[in-house]
């Protein structure tokens, strides 16, 4: 998704664990900056989280109802991102 107010585009990227080359990326449909800072542990009211967070296996519930289309999440063989870049 592209956040308009931060001028970003929100989303999930997708690693292989073997060879760390990018898989896929993910966009979100929908941010909510508050409830995305409680997720990931964001100390920084104030963040508006353009740092590269790493998701884990007790994110994925939250993710579900802001992805467009998810992944299918393997935290065995993959590790995944929620990203940030300026547009």
């Amino acid at each position: 998704m592209i956040d308009m107010e931060f001028k970003v585009r929100r989303y999930i990227s997708e690693f292989s664990e073997e060879t760390d080359e990018l898989i896929a990326e993910y966009d979100l449909g929908s941010f909510e900056l508050k409830e995305f800072q409680i997720e990931f542990g964001e100390p920084n009211s104030e963040s508006p989280m353009f740092d590269c967070y790493p998701i884990k296996e007790c994110n994925v519930e939250f993710l579900a109802k802001y992805l467009e289309k998810e992944p299918e999440w393997d935290f065995v063989h993959k590790a995944y991102f929620l990203e940030a870049h300026a547009i």
